[in-house]
């Protein structure tokens, strides 16, 4: 039989933690017959301590099989123990007795365990059940200094609950903040060393292909001279000098990408004359329906960026073939106000008519390493990575209507 009394189960812990007191309370009780004192009631009290140890034999096959509860369930098993100690004091000298405190532990336990309108309750229970154990009290037979520090006492477990129980409620909430932040830096320190392994590897490829590259390229210049009129050699010349164009522009963003390289601005008619010869050589047959902005601004001229957002518009264009769409619309605005960053904003939004993105993956995508067969695979990823590298945000989703949505957020240089 599995019982929750893991260090990491809260529900684990408050178990341990009341065995532990049942076994404490049999042993002061009999203490107390034995050498202090032989009045006491003892078929009331054994009757109490009797029906706690049954609760906590049914809580423990309860939850026997389960690693983590409600917070309603954990409120449950706190008025239980709120409940259980205050039948028991009441037959032990009410508010008297030097163990009335322990009413301040379910309190305690509460602010860490469960959310804080649950604390509020517990700690309203643990007032009530220390009000009651006040009224039990026979003033009379103790006089007017032991109705004054009962009543002393009274005040001080008000004082201490409100002040405890804020205390620990205000620390556990930032503990768990921090745990959020530090989950969220891992995810981020993830994402960021994927990202790191596929430049390596793509640097790594592109610096393989530059000596055969090279080669090709003296073996068709021997070619040329033996076979000048030869069509497959005139056809090599065009494939062979893409390439080396590409390997030459990959080494500029290398050497732009550097830590002292200075990264130069323009203006975005420039960035979307760029995007949109890209999107005419490779798609000709789609149709950018597009608004821009009538006054000019500057962006950022990071050598990456005109990939990234080519590749939304690949994605784009990719999921209209699916459904022989051939429009795309694009919006450009600029924002009226600046940003919390101190900055003024402009975005891009991309909507295609394709089929949409599949919901389990649109929590994924751009994020972490999906299946690419949709066009949503590692291109989206690195485009994710350049975006938030310039301090920006990529936002996806699906059009109440038709399509998807990608929407581009940078700052205004």
């Amino acid at each position: 039989m599995l019982i929750n009394f893991s260090p990491n189960s809260a529900l684990g812990q408050l178990l341990l933690l009341r065995s532990i007191a049942i076994v404490l309370q049999l042993v002061l009780v009999l203490i107390s017959l034995w050498f202090l004192d032989k009045n006491l009631p003892e078929q009331p009290i054994f009757t109490v301590i009797a029906l706690e140890s049954l609760f906590q034999l049914a809580s423990i096959y309860a939850y026997r099989k389960v690693s983590d509860v409600s917070p309603g369930a954990m409120v449950m098993q706190l008025v239980a123990d709120i409940l259980f100690l205050t039948v028991l004091l009441s037959f032990l000298g009410g508010a008297s007795n030097a163990f009335v405190s322990l009413l301040l532990l379910p309190c305690i336990i509460a602010a860490v365990t469960v959310p804080p309108r649950f604390v509020v309750f517990i700690s309203v229970a643990a007032l009530a059940a220390y009000g009651y154990l006040y009224t039990v009290v026979p003033m009379h037979h103790h006089g007017m200094h032991m109705g004054q520090h009962l009543l002393g006492m009274l005040v001080n477990f008000i004082f201490m609950v409100i002040v405890t129980v804020t205390i620990v409620t205000y620390l556990a909430s930032r503990i768990q903040q921090r745990e959020l932040a530090l989950a969220k830096s891992r995810e981020k320190q993830l994402q960021q060393e994927q990202v790191l392994a596929l430049g390596s590897a793509a640097a790594q490829v592109t610096h393989q292909l530059a000596t055969p590259i090279a080669h090709l390229s003296l073996l068709l210049e021997e070619l040329n001279e033996d076979f000048p009129e030869h069509p497959a050699v005139q056809e090599m010349h065009a494939p062979l000098t893409q390439c080396k164009t590409q390997l030459d522009g990959f080494r500029a963003q290398t050497e732009l990408l550097k830590p002292h390289a200075q990264v130069s601005k323009q203006a975005f008619e420039t960035l979307w004359q760029q995007l949109h010869e890209l999107m005419t050589l490779q798609f000709p047959e789609q149709t950018i329906n597009c608004q821009i902005p009538a006054h000019s601004f500057t962006v950022s001229g990071d050598p990456m960026l005109i990939p990234a957002l080519f590749n939304l518009f690949v994605n784009a264009a990719k999921a209209n073939e699916k459904c022989s769409a051939s429009r795309l619309e694009v919006s450009v605005t600029v924002s009226e106000e600046v940003a919390a960053g101190g900055r003024q904003t402009w975005s891009l939004s991309i909507r295609d008519l394709g089929p949409g993105i599949d919901m389990d993956k649109l929590a994924l995508i751009g994020k972490s390493v999906v299946d690419s067969s949709s066009g949503l695979g590692m291109a989206l990823l690195l485009s994710h990575a350049t975006i938030e590298r310039l301090e920006g945000t990529l936002h996806l989703s699906n059009h109440k209507s038709q399509g998807a949505v990608s929407v581009v957020t940078l700052p205004v240089v």
